[in-house]
């Protein structure tokens, strides 16, 4: 979808984004959708108590805010970099144009929605039926990347991602590291062992 998006609208500019600053809010009124060009974003949601609930991580490709920025109401998810980032803006309206005019990208936005129901739907039932370790053992291979294997996360960040308590995490963090799954450097953790 990038590479059709600039093909077909080179005007399009690009907009970099720090570790740890915000893409856009949960709540606000939307007018972009965002295609990540490098770098990641960590998608999060605030449930009614207060906590926050990190429902994805999207990388170089990855198309997101779309939904708000195509109907108008106000987002239900925010998104902020986990590490540097560069993003391409693109005004809601100018897409749906762009769409409508381009059969090659209407099909690329059908398979990125289709993708992003199935990765929902496995997050779900990760998180409805999966151990606390096999959820964390899924996070850190979803998150490493050949070239960057240790992940750096806090504990109150990875129970945010896989919907549990702080101390379930540590808990579990422990019998991983006495199993040998995962090893730990200062706050690093690398995955040892690939998830069932």
């Amino acid at each position: 979808m990038l590479e059709r998006l600039i093909e077909i609208a080179p005007s399009l500019s690009r907009r970099r984004i720090t570790k740890g600053q915000s893409v856009y809010r949960q709540g606000e009124a939307a007018t972009h959708a965002y295609v990540v060009v490098s770098g990641r974003l960590g998608i999060t949601m605030i449930g009614q108590a207060g906590q926050e609930l990190l429902i994805d991580i999207v990388g170089p490709g990855a198309l997101c805010g779309e939904g708000a920025a195509f109907d108008g109401l106000p987002r239900f998810s925010s998104a902020s970099a986990i590490e540097a980032t560069e993003v391409l803006p693109i005004p809601g309206k100018e897409f749906l144009k762009l769409i409508s005019a381009d059969a090659k990208l209407a099909s690329l936005l059908a398979h990125a929605t289709a993708l992003k129901q199935r990765t929902l739907a496995g997050r779900l039932v990760q998180l409805a039926q999966s151990s606390p370790e096999d959820r964390i053992t899924e996070l850190l291979s979803q998150i490493a990347r050949p070239e960057l294997p240790d992940v750096l996360l806090t504990h109150q960040q990875i129970a945010n991602l896989i919907g549990a308590s702080r101390i379930t995490v540590t808990r579990a963090m422990q019998k991983l590291r006495r199993t040998g799954a995962i090893t730990c450097q200062r706050g690093r953790y690398r995955l040892t062992r690939a998830p069932a």
